[in-house]
């Protein structure tokens, strides 16, 4: 059985200032700092043998105190990415104009097929995080991995797991440095546990 623990990066600038992240970056605050080296405490007693990362700066940073800790390398993949807003990524949620306010509200309803601008549809974003996934779990079989990503990355990657729609209303959370353990056995996937690190 291979364990998978899908890690939220810790909180940024744009998480504290209420703005879209998508495939803009932002540095870590004081407080995403911390939960980082949380992070690396909370792993103490996991030994790990790989560790994935999205290739943004936000979620790198997130996992350097856990490669050290665990003398790992840290392999970064776009295919773990955010979600892209298109020219909404970086911008203010309260500056938001009603037709940007429209798009979100297509984007996140069941019309599935809809993208903002050159961005994602929910369903590109579900099919990448799940084809990663799925090739991580076949390379290192009976390993624990630590794959650090996104929040709406993970949603995406549970509601496959669990048999939600895309266009579901959700009613879980996945907060900043939280920590997912998923395991994988002859290519089925399970969810054991979603736990807050902050």
């Amino acid at each position: 059985m291979t364990d998978v623990y899908l890690i939220r990066h810790g909180e940024t600038l744009f998480n504290q200032q209420g703005c879209f992240q998508g495939h803009s970056d932002s540095p870590l605050t004081e407080k995403g700092q911390q939960q980082a080296l949380q992070l690396a405490e909370y792993f103490k007693v996991i030994p790990l043998q790989q560790l994935y990362c999205s290739d943004l700066g936000r979620a790198q940073a997130s996992a350097l105190p856990l490669a050290s800790a665990q003398q790992l390398t840290i392999k970064t993949s776009e295919q773990l990415r955010e979600i892209s807003y298109d020219y909404l990524d970086g911008q203010p949620k309260l500056q938001l104009t009603a037709q940007d306010k429209q798009k979100l509200q297509r984007l996140f309803s069941g019309e599935l097929g809809y993208r903002i601008g050159e961005g994602e549809t929910l369903q590109e974003v579900q099919e990448r995080i799940v084809n990663k996934l799925n090739e991580i779990a076949l390379r290192h079989p009976g390993e624990s991995i630590a794959v650090v990503t996104h929040g709406l990355s993970i949603v995406m990657l549970l509601k496959h797991i669990l048999h939600i729609p895309v266009d579901a209303p959700r009613h879980f959370n996945i907060h900043n440095a939280c920590v997912c353990h998923l395991t994988c056995q002859a290519e089925r996937w399970m969810l054991q546990s979603i736990q807050r690190n902050d």
